[in-house]
Protein backbone atom coordinates (compact mmCIF):
# COMPACT_ATOMS: atom_id res chain seq x y z
CA UNK A 1 0.00 0.00 0.00
CA UNK A 2 2.71 2.49 0.82
CA UNK A 3 4.50 1.82 -2.45
CA UNK A 4 0.98 2.37 -4.59
CA UNK A 5 0.91 5.99 -2.24
CA UNK A 6 4.59 6.60 -3.31
CA UNK A 7 3.56 6.18 -7.10
CA UNK A 8 1.01 8.27 -6.34
CA UNK A 9 2.85 11.13 -5.15
CA UNK A 10 5.85 10.56 -7.71
CA UNK A 11 3.48 11.16 -10.88
CA UNK A 12 1.28 13.65 -9.02
CA UNK A 13 4.44 15.79 -8.03
CA UNK A 14 5.46 15.65 -11.59
CA UNK A 15 2.15 16.33 -12.91
CA UNK A 16 1.53 19.26 -10.56
CA UNK A 17 4.88 20.32 -8.65
CA UNK A 18 3.48 19.33 -5.69
CA UNK A 19 4.54 17.64 -2.83
CA UNK A 20 8.07 15.39 -3.27
CA UNK A 21 7.74 11.44 -2.21
CA UNK A 22 10.14 11.98 0.44
CA UNK A 23 7.80 14.28 2.00
CA UNK A 24 5.01 12.04 1.59
CA UNK A 25 7.26 9.05 3.05
CA UNK A 26 8.02 11.58 6.23
CA UNK A 27 4.00 12.46 6.71
CA UNK A 28 3.12 8.79 6.61
CA UNK A 29 6.13 8.10 9.41
CA UNK A 30 4.60 10.35 11.47
CA UNK A 31 1.27 9.58 11.49
CA UNK A 32 2.49 6.31 12.24
CA UNK A 33 4.71 7.03 15.29
CA UNK A 34 1.70 9.42 16.70
CA UNK A 35 -0.46 6.40 16.36
CA UNK A 36 1.52 3.78 18.02
CA UNK A 37 2.22 6.90 20.83
CA UNK A 38 -1.61 7.02 21.21
CA UNK A 39 -1.43 3.08 21.71
CA UNK A 40 1.03 3.15 23.90
CA UNK A 41 -0.43 5.98 26.17
CA UNK A 42 -4.17 4.41 26.06
CA UNK A 43 -2.99 0.36 26.40
CA UNK A 44 -2.22 0.31 30.04
CA UNK A 45 0.99 -1.56 29.80
CA UNK A 46 3.14 1.82 31.48
CA UNK A 47 0.91 1.87 34.36
CA UNK A 48 1.40 -0.19 37.54
CA UNK A 49 -0.56 -2.86 38.69
CA UNK A 50 -3.51 -2.57 40.74
CA UNK A 51 -2.43 -4.96 43.54
CA UNK A 52 1.40 -2.85 43.53
CA UNK A 53 -0.88 0.33 44.38
CA UNK A 54 -2.69 -1.35 46.94
CA UNK A 55 0.77 -2.38 48.75
CA UNK A 56 1.84 1.29 48.30
CA UNK A 57 -0.93 3.37 49.09
CA UNK A 58 -1.15 5.74 51.35
CA UNK A 59 -2.82 4.09 55.19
Amino acid sequence: MIDQLMILAEAGEHATGGVTPPMVGIGVFVIMLILLGITYLTGGTHQRKRRDSDRHGDH
